[in-house]
Formats: structure tokens, C-alpha cells, sequence
């Protein structure tokens, strides 16, 4: 540094005092994109501003509420922009250090979006956005694309429990839609190089390529009834049953009509890789098949029988809670709410401590009847405080 700004800054001091010295150091700063060094600036211009000493003590500050919040608000708010300016200078590890105790996750997404994912930055990338939680269903997108279903797959199950449930899910649709495209592109590939030809009949018409880009995985199955013939696959089979799995959260029409046609496909594997699942889905694809086809809207009553059955199978088993919540759980989303309380009352309320996959029974209690219902119980129960939430909702 030359010694012009030294002595200009000497003048400034003795000439304009603390605001015009600060007004002379942050444009100093700003132009040389030192934004370390300005952002110190700025945190001395929010103390002076609070008529603080400009740099910080080993004295606690001596502020009210309302002086503590003014200055947290104003150190947020330059986190923020030294944050956002490190961002645009594509120092993305620096701009996130400041970014982190903002908590904007709105700017967070916009921001990282903006950053080029190249082989140098990649890594680095999807650890701020996945590991630190800075953009996680963009970044998980990112590793997907990156580095495959596999790595997807065991991130998911080492790193989605840190996240909201609706974080899980976008995630979960991330790697259904991974899967489904991969799926699809290699059913494409493998028919295209005549791996599956003799599937169809002489007679039938082979598809051209435009239609290729639009038939959905049920129409190659039907097309080809024999696909799978023989061993054949298409993805790792591991892989599939793990989306069954993972993806059971999602609720979109279009997810669940894809997760019904995996299912579907995995259906036709070779039993050496059908993997079984974990109760109440141990034959994995039959039962996913019916659990997303009834979502959709599919004979739901046989679902509906098919999964109360299955609590009658596991009631004395150690399972048996886990199956009857899943039941609950079930029911819930097919908006049969009356059935899962009814339910609840009977076999699970105050015998097992809740393994937080049923929706609280507060929440499932949406009428005046199922309301009614959880009070009479609670009431028998002598649960004072369930009497009473159920007393106060009906309010």
C-alpha cells in the first residue's frame, strides 16, 4: 500500500473526526475489495452508531434490550453485505462464513445458484450447501447430477434427518426424479441397441424417436412385456429399493405416479434382486405399489385391507408398533382421519410411547366426532392434560 491513503487518511482524522474517518476507510476498503478489512469497518461504524467504544473490550457493553437488538440488527446487517459481496467476487466459502448467522435461506439459494459448478469448485459447493446446510435440496441436486444415485443415496441416509420434513421430501423428489430419468434413458438405450427387440411381436410397431423422448417407463413395460426377462435390469436394483424407501414421504401427484412405476418395475425383476423391505413393506415392490397407487387414488379400500392386515400379522411381534403407526400414517394421507383415530384409541393410545411416524392425534382430530372420540378416551384414561387439549380445540 502507498503511503498517499496514510496521509490522506491523517488529514481526514483531523479534519472530519470518527464519522469521516469511518466514511474514508469503508471507500478505501470497498475499492480495493478488501472485504475483510470492511467489514471490521462496518462493525465499528454500528458501535459508533450506539455511541459505543469502536472497538470491542474485554468490558461487556453496557446496553438495554433495545440497544442489544440495534446492534445485533446492524452486525446481521453487515454480515449480510459483506457476505453478498464476497459472493459476487465468486468467493463463495468466504461470502457463507458471513452469510451463516443471517439465516436468509431465500438468499442463500439465490446466491449459490449463481455459482458456476465446475470441477475446481463442486466439492466445496455441495459441502456448503448440503454438509452446512446452506441450500440443501439445491446442492443435493447438484451431488446427484455430480457423483450418482449411489452417493445420493447414502447422503440421504446420513444427512436428511438434519433437515425439516419438507427439506426431506424436495430431497427425496430430487432422487426420484434421478432415478426415473436414469431408468428411462437406459430402458431407451438397451431397446435401441436390439438388447430387448425380441420383446416385442414381429407385428408391433417399433416406436421412433419422437415418441421415444415421451413415453413414460409404464408405457416400455407394456410395450415390452418382456424387459426384464431373464435377469435383465436397468439400474441397480439396490438402488430402486432404497427410492422405494426414501421416497414414501412425497406427495405430488405426478412423484407418486412415478414411484407407482417403479414399483412396477420392480415387480417384474428376477426374485435374485428383489430385495425385501423393512414391515410393513417386506415384500418391496407389491407393497410400495399399493401404498402409491391408493395415494393416487387406486383401489384403496384393498389397500386399506392389505396394511390392516399386516397389523393383525405383527401385534405381538416387536414390530407391531411400527407397522400400526404406519398404519395410522396411512390412513391419514388417504384423508380417512376419523378411521386413524379410531384406530389409534384401540390399539395404540397409552400402550406404546410414539414413534413419531402417526400424526399426532390432535392433528388427525379434525371433527367433532373424531374429537369426541380422543376426549371419551383420554377421559377413561384419566389423562388430564388430553381431556383438557381436546376440550380446548373443540373451543
Amino acid at each position: 500500500m502507498s503511503s498517499i491513503p496514510f496521509e490522506e487518511f491523517s488529514r481526514v482524522v483531523t479534519e472530519s473526526g470518527v464519522e469521516g474517518s469511518l466514511d474514508f476507510l469503508e471507500q478505501h476498503f470497498r475499492r480495493e475489495q478488501d472485504f475483510f478489512k470492511l467489514f471490521e469497518v462496518l462493525k465499528m461504524r454500528c458501535r459508533h452508531g450506539l455511541g459505543l467504544p469502536l472497538i470491542y473490550s474485554k468490558q461487556p457493553d453496557d446496553l438495554d434490550e433495545t440497544q442489544q437488538r440495534q446492534l445485533e440488527d446492524c452486525l446481521l446487517a453487515a454480515c449480510r453485505e459483506i457476505g453478498i459481496l464476497f459472493f459476487n467476487l465468486g468467493k463463495f466459502q468466504e461470502g457463507w462464513m458471513y452469510l451463516q448467522p443471517v439465516g436468509d435461506k431465500e438468499l442463500n439459494e439465490k446466491l449459490i445458484r449463481k455459482i458456476e459448478s465446475d470441477e475446481e469448485s463442486i466439492d466445496a459447493l455441495i459441502d456448503m450447501a448440503v454438509s452446512q446446510g446452506a441450500a440443501p435440496v439445491y446442492g443435493y441436486r447438484l451431488l446427484l447430477k455430480h457423483y450418482g444415485t449411489c452417493n445420493g443415496i447414502t447422503t440421504f441416509d446420513t444427512q436428511s434427518s438434519r433437515f425439516d420434513s419438507e427439506i426431506q421430501k424436495q430431497m427425496a423428489e430430487e432422487l426420484l426424479e434421478h432415478i426415473y430419468l436414469e431408468l428411462i434413458e437406459n430402458v431407451k438405450y438397451s431397446i435401441e441397441n436390439a438388447e430387448a427387440g425380441s420383446a416385442v411381436e414381429s407385428d408391433s410397431e417399433v416406436p421412433t424417436s419422437h415418441e421415444n423422448e415421451e413415453r413414460r417407463l409404464t408405457d416400455w413395460l407394456q410395450l415390452y412385456p418382456d424387459l426384464t426377462a431373464g435377469g435383465a435390469h436397468h439400474v441397480d436394483t439396490t438402488h430402486l429399493a432404497s427410492v422405494m424407501r426414501i421416497a414414501r414421504p412425497v406427495d405430488k401427484r405426478e412423484s407418486l405416479r412415478k414411484l407407482s412405476e417403479l414399483a412396477e418395475y420392480g415387480s417384474r425383476l428376477h426374485d435374485d434382486f428383489k430385495y425385501p423391505g423393512n414391515a410393513p413393506f417386506e415384500d418391496t415392490y407389491r407393497d410400495h405399489q399399493l401404498f402409491y397407487d391408493a395415494l393416487l387414488g387406486e383401489n384403496v379400500e384393498g389397500a386399506i385391507a392389505h396394511f390392516l392386515a399386516k397389523t393383525v400379522s405383527t401385534e405381538a411381534d416387536q414390530l407391531g408398533p411400527v407397522v400400526e403407526e404406519s398404519y395410522v400414517e396411512f390412513l391419514a394421507r388417504l384423508g380417512k382421519n376419523t378411521e386413524a383415530i379410531e384406530f389409534l384409541t384401540d390399539r395404540l393410545l397409552g400402550k406404546f410411547e410414539s414413534l413419531g411416524i402417526a400424526p399426532p392425534p390432535f392433528e388427525l382430530a379434525d371433527t367433532p366426532e373424531s374429537l369426541q372420540k380422543l376426549r371419551d378416551f383420554y377421559h377413561s384414561s384419566d389423562d388430564l392434560l388430553g381431556y383438557a387439549v381436546c376440550c380446548l380445540k373443540a373451543q
